[in-house]
């Protein structure tokens, strides 16, 4: 097992050099923070954008079964049944959404 990892302060550093390692040490979970939103964000509206793609092709072709149908009506109602407050900014929202799309992507990979 690796020795645990040591932060750079130690005692006899004053409180100033342990107060700008501290904000340099947030100033980079800052920037990772950005970075993951960024991605995470990404990643649900390229899942966005293929469940837009496989409804658009389905929706298009002639032999339009019941089954298709109710799985129509049920994307509807899980779409209609997503409650989030989107000025709150809240993890949990983010969550919701997340969810909803791949119960989502799970009603469409049946087809």
């Amino acid at each position: 097992m690796p020795p645990p990892k040591k932060h750079p302060a130690t005692k006899a550093q004053t409180p100033k050099a342990l107060g700008a390692v501290a904000r340099q040490q947030l100033l980079l979970v800052k920037g990772l923070l950005d970075e993951v939103a960024r991605n995470y964000v990404a990643r649900l509206h390229r899942e966005i954008a293929e469940l837009l793609r496989v409804i658009e092709k389905k929706q298009a072709e002639p032999d339009f079964s019941r089954r298709k149908l109710k799985d129509f009506r049920e994307i509807l109602k899980l779409i209609a049944d997503l409650q989030i407050n989107p000025e709150r900014g809240r993890r949990k929202d983010l969550k919701r959404i997340d969810a909803l799309i791949g119960e989502l992507q799970s009603v469409v990979d049946k087809w």
